[in-house]
C-alpha cells in the first residue's frame, strides 16, 4: 500500500510541477503582451486576457500542491514499520561472542 501511495504521490507531484512550469511560461507570454500593449499606448482591451493575475495565482497554487505531493511521496518509506520489524525478527541473530 505504501509503495503505491508513494508512487502515486511522486507522479502527481511531478505532473503538478511540470504543469506549473508550463503555466509560468504562459504567464510570461501574457505579461510581455500586456507590457508591449502598454508601451505602445494601445488600449488594454486590445490584448486578450489582459489580466494574468489569476493565471499567476493558479501557477502558485499548482507549485504548492506539486511541491507538497512530491515531498510527501519522496518522504514516505517503502515499507511499514510492521514489515520491517517482522523481517528483523525473522532474521537470524548474529552471535559473534
Amino acid at each position: 500500500m505504501l509503495k503505491f501511495l508513494k508512487g502515486l504521490l511522486i507522479v502527481v507531484g511531478i505532473i503538478f510541477v511540470v504543469a506549473t512550469i508550463v503555466l509560468m511560461v504562459w504567464d510570461i507570454i501574457q505579461i510581455n503582451a500586456l507590457v508591449t500593449a502598454a508601451n505602445s499606448a494601445q488600449a488594454a482591451t486590445a490584448t486578450p486576457n489582459a489580466n494574468p493575475r489569476w493565471w499567476v495565482l493558479l501557477a502558485g497554487v499548482g507549485a504548492l500542491v506539486g511541491g507538497f505531493a512530491l515531498g510527501f511521496g519522496l518522504g514516505i518509506p517503502n515499507r511499514t514499520f510492521k514489515s520491517r520489524l517482522k523481517t528483523a525478527a525473522s532474521a537470524p541473530a548474529d552471535s559473534a561472542n
